[in-house]
């Protein structure tokens, strides 16, 4: 009898023994499983709840309407930050704009006048105040000389009874005397006019600074002018909508011609610049989760393909399915639960490598394992 035949042999003596000996067997082995695999879920947490996710905005046509002029993109399509999605018809909104500017240059020439008019008041008033001052000064210069020419004729005259001097010498000295009297007083008169012109310029300012003041705060009419201006210009920027980001266009249901309003959705962008798996882990999970650890992300659609992640945050928050509130007060079912099922929580993990040949798409199935590094391709 062979070696190999005693076992057999013994187990056809005593089949009772043999059965219990192999469902003890069994049992061990299933614990022994079930014990790597619990330690191992623990140290290295796993599931399959999750799914590709990227950040998505809606492309919304944003305070201006019109019919769609341009649309520069088609369904599914890839687009780089700053190519243009699409244009509606602007030409409202860009004469708007040239009456906008057409305002604003006649608030700035309109107040540029009425201060030019207030500056020439100033100038007028500086002006006259220096020919005043100066007219002030030929006046005292021609009162000295009538005050000699007058006491020059006090000391001839006494002379002349002597016969000193000559008829024709008094005569003159009287003449020149009578003229110095005449320079005087028609030298007072122009300091007199020169006054009068000095008020003038000062009536002429007021009037003018009146005329400003008029049409209210001149620089807040330009200023206003100018918001005009600035908004219609941002309307007609408002019709030329390009890519925020690199991305993908999605649900794009339109055409030209169609007329859109303010506010309507036309399709959304997908963010391709980062990507990743929003992955849901039991409670019992996540003291064994921790920011920045290494996961290993595979995904359905790519059999045997694994791609490198980590760990970019953990959920705070999970809305309660057992529990709402009416008129302020919490409404608690009455219910008692025999099994109690763990709550999962969204752990966020960014997908730190891509693969050209293997693209994401959003709503992808994924498997992540976490603390461990994926196998190198």
């Amino acid at each position: 009898m062979t070696i190999m035949s005693k076992p057999t042999e013994w187990i056809r003596r005593n089949p009772g023994r043999a059965g219990r000996i192999t469902s003890i067997l069994i049992v061990i082995l299933t614990l022994a499983v079930g014990s790597f695999v619990w330690t191992l879920n623990r140290v290295h947490p796993r599931t399959n709840d999750a799914m590709v996710r990227a950040n998505t905005i809606d492309i919304i046509i944003q305070h201006v309407s019109g019919r769609i002029a341009t649309l520069a993109v088609r369904d599914n399509q890839y687009v780089h930050r700053g190519d243009l999605l699409y244009a509606i018809d602007a030409r409202i909104y860009e004469a708007e704009l040239m009456a906008a500017e057409a305002d604003l240059r006649l608030a700035e020439f309109t107040v540029a006048g009425q201060m030019a008019m207030v500056r020439g008041a100033e100038a007028k008033i500086y002006e006259a105040a220096h020919n005043i001052q100066s007219q002030k000064a030929a006046v005292a210069e021609l009162e000295a000389k009538a005050a000699y020419a007058g006491s020059y004729l006090k000391r001839l005259q006494p002379l002349e009874v002597e016969a000193f001097v000559t008829h024709n010498q008094v005569r003159q000295a009287q003449a020149d005397f009578t003229a110095a009297e005449a320079a005087v007083r028609d030298a007072r008169a122009k300091v007199t006019a020169l006054e009068g012109a000095l008020e003038a310029a000062r009536q002429s300012k007021v009037s003018a600074e009146a005329q400003l003041a008029k049409t209210g705060d001149a620089y807040a009419r330009v200023q206003a002018a100018e918001a005009s201006r600035n908004q219609a210009a941002l309307k007609v920027e408002y019709c030329a909508v390009r890519a925020p980001f690199d991305g993908w266009v999605t649900n794009l249901n339109t055409q030209v011609g169609q007329y859109v309003a303010e506010g309507q959705k036309l399709f959304a962008l997908v963010d391709d610049t980062q990507w990743y798996v929003m992955a849901d882990y039991k409670e019992t999970y996540l003291r064994h989760i921790h920011l920045n650890d290494p996961v290993d992300v595979f995904l359905a659609a790519y059999p045997g393909i694994h791609f490198k992640g980590e760990v970019q945050g953990i959920g705070w928050a999970n809305y309660p399915d057992n529990q709402s509130v009416t008129d302020g007060l919490p409404n608690v079912q009455r219910t008692l639960n025999w099994v109690m099922l763990a709550a999962r929580f969204p752990v966020r993990i960014r997908l730190l490598e891509r693969d050209p040949v293997h693209p994401f798409r959003m709503g992808m199935s994924a498997f992540t394992s976490i603390g461990i590094q994926p196998p190198a391709r």
